[in-house]
């Protein structure tokens, strides 16, 4: 009961709001209610996020569609008379993305909601044990991961001192291409915080001094290399997702983590975001400023980018999958494939600038906007139903393996944010340095292992049948 009660505040506060934003416009009601059946939407998918008493990915996907999705323009449209993007607020363009959007969630709710009736009547996951998959990953694998991560930062010390730490330096300076920049930089993330989760992990099932100690070593590897001068907002929430995804998923409630997301969300995103570069000119915001500012800037664009998204298709059609070969097929090399598409959100950034003030192509591009830029209203539909149907794929295996499981819910609001090319490829890239290399190297160890005890086993029958 007081989570319907909870849910029916919810609603009704956002409809005022909705309803306060709309009302002097010419087209307000059609605005309203559009964004009233995105708010139905939303309100469906926090009840079922919030139904079970289990970590679930609806609750990152419900967040991501109300704050990107519903606040952001709705306050957006009493702001001022451009998006964030530049382009102007028109209110055909904001009910016809309202549209999108609406056919986007609905979809998504009717293939998730079956699945999750299939799995009450058919029996849940298990609730699992304490295994997290992590005990999968050799004693060996562990320790080269610990010992690359301190050669990373020793590396990096070397180099830069503390500008590294502090944002004022990258890579870049000693590589100059700027793919093997990417690369490099992907794969000492993923290795220097693999390592600190192995570690923590060791130190959580062993609480001896000898691993305490280690602790303290990786994280202070891991502050320096990931600190929030020098990383994006989005990873360090990529890193808190994994981290309570893998070791306190029992201890919280989705509600809770409902409460912890919108918390990342207005309050420390926006503060880390102040050390984007350094902490020269810091100056201390209002509460309000630093909760709300953000909703009418870039880091809330994903809506305008959608209806820049429409008119764009309207102008040059559709790629008709071709956008999505690029995304499949990030890794290879321009050099090679001279006709490789650009970015959904470099592609989107150029027609914008050309066409209005913005002086800048490095857009995001959520999911549903690259689904449209494919195959049109039918990609919509396409594209909520494959995430629907990976989500249930994933909810279902998620006692076998929750180190993934963790991973990919670390990175879901990077993938729903866009755009899909450069989100998959750091994904991917991730997902092989912190999951395909250490167990596919420990499975390798352990085959070994198995392989010589079953030599001697086989040895010691031999003499034990000669004696």
């Amino acid at each position: 009961m007081l989570r319907l009660y909870m849910i029916f505040v919810f609603v009704l506060g956002n409809a005022a709001l909705a309803y306060a934003n709309t009302a002097e416009w010419k087209q307000g009601g059609l605005l309203l209610t559009t964004f009233l059946l995105n708010l139905i939407c939303i309100a469906i998918g926090f009840y079922g996020a919030t139904r079970t008493k289990k970590l679930n990915l609806d609750t990152i996907i419900w967040v991501f569609v109300y704050m990107f999705f519903f606040l952001a323009p709705v306050v957006q449209l009493n702001y001022g008379p451009v998006f964030p993007n530049t382009m102007p607020i028109r209110a055909e363009d904001v009910w016809m993305a309202n549209i999108v959007v609406c056919l986007w969630n609905f979809t998504f709710l009717l293939f998730r909601s079956k699945r999750q009736q299939d799995r009450q009547s058919g029996g849940d996951v298990p609730s699992g044990a304490p295994s997290n998959g992590l005990e999968r990953i050799h004693d060996r694998i562990r320790t080269a991961y610990f010992l690359l991560a301190f050669v990373i930062f020793a590396f990096t010390v070397a180099l830069f001192k503390l500008d590294y730490f502090m944002g004022l330096a990258d890579y870049s300076r000693v590589v100059s291409n700027k793919s093997a920049v990417l690369l490099f930089s992907i794969s000492c993330q993923g290795i220097v915080f693999a390592n600190w989760i192995f570690t923590f992990d060791r130190r959580r099932r062993n609480k001896t001094a000898y691993n305490t100690f280690k602790l303290y070593i990786a994280t202070i590897v891991m502050v320096h290399q990931l600190s929030p001068f020098n990383t994006t907002r989005f990873y360090i929430g990529f890193c808190l997702i994994l981290i309570v995804y893998l070791f306190y998923y029992m201890k919280l409630k989705p509600s809770h983590f409902i409460w912890i997301i919108f918390t990342g969300l207005l309050f420390v995103f926006p503060f880390l975001n102040m050390f984007r570069y350094g902490i020269s000119g810091y100056e201390t915001p209002s509460l309000y400023h630093l909760m709300f500012d953000q909703l009418t800037e870039l880091h809330f664009d994903a809506f305008a980018n959608l209806a820049a998204t429409m008119k764009y298709c309207a102008m040059h059609g559709y790629s008709y999958g071709y956008q999505m070969l690029g995304v499949l097929l990030f890794f290879v090399p321009r050099e090679i494939w001279s006709g490789k598409p650009i970015s959904s959100g470099e592609a989107i950034g150029d027609f914008v600038s050309g066409q209005y003030t913005l002086n800048f192509n490095n857009l995001s591009n959520p999911l549903p906007s690259e689904f449209f830029t494919n195959f049109g209203w039918t990609g919509v539909v396409i594209g909520a139903v494959l995430l629907a149907l990976f989500v249930n794929k994933l909810e279902a295996g998620v006692s076998k393996n929750r180190y993934t499981h963790g991973l990919i819910a670390g990175y879901l609001f990077i993938l729903l944010r866009g755009d899909l090319m450069n989100a998959f490829a750091y994904c991917f890239g991730t997902y092989v340095v912190m999951v395909l290399v250490p167990y596919g190297c420990s499975r390798l160890l352990n085959g070994k292992r198995n392989e010589s005890k079953e030599r001697r086993l086989s040895h010691d029958r031999r003499i034990e049948v000669r004696s």
